[in-house]
């Protein structure tokens, strides 16, 4: 079994989900929303459930309307994967990357890297973390998705300093339909988010 195989499946196994929880055809989001207010509604719904809970109708249909049509904007699915963000707001910043791999098995692994300053090399109280949230199947027999995985990883200062580095690991074994990650860093209080860049 190949990676072309596995990728193939994990399409599959999206296409053939029922839809028929959305009979009624009703909209959970205006039709203008810019990629910022999609994003934010997308991570509520994620905040809102523990790993194994299947999204309510009105949820999931949200995430198959604006998420999962738009992979390629929130995040990509793929066996290996080198994805790199960034941020920056005023005097703070943070760069960094994940290292994505699936097996054959099911087994997914990531490697986490981030670097959050202080460009002005002020001390300050800082802490760099990355969320990682896979969205899947919650039950084959309905089809309901919801969150397979959820974690959090982080790295805080040790009193004041002029930077931070995160170096950590994560694995879980499942079949993902979507990865979405969430880097941020936080500067005495003060949060900034990191962007994957395309």
């Amino acid at each position: 079994m190949n990676k072309k195989v596995i990728i193939l499946f994990m399409t599959f196994l999206l296409l053939i989900l029922p839809i028929s929880a959305f009979a009624d055809n009703s909209t959970t989001a205006e039709p203008n929303m810019s990629k910022e207010e999609i994003l934010n509604k997308f991570e509520n719904i994620l905040n809102r459930y523990a790993v194994n809970v299947p999204f309510s109708a009105e949820d999931e249909q949200f995430v198959r309307e604006y998420i999962l049509p738009k992979n390629e904007d929130f995040t990509t699915l793929t066996t290996e994967d080198r994805k790199f963000f960034q941020g920056q707001e005023g005097i703070y910043a943070l760069t960094g990357y994940v290292d994505y791999e699936h097996n054959v098995l099911g087994k997914n692994e990531w490697d986490f890297y981030m670097t959050a300053w202080d460009t002005t090399n002020t001390k300050r109280n800082i802490k760099a973390e990355v969320t990682v949230d896979c969205l899947g199947v919650i039950n084959i027999s309905d089809g309901k998705i919801g969150k397979i995985f959820n974690k959090t990883v982080s790295e805080s200062s040790d009193g004041k300093q002029i930077a931070v580095n995160l170096k950590k690991s994560a694995s879980f074994t499942g079949w993902p339909i979507m990865i979405y990650y969430y880097p941020k860093a936080s500067f005495d209080g003060t949060e900034v988010r990191g962007e994957f860049r395309n």
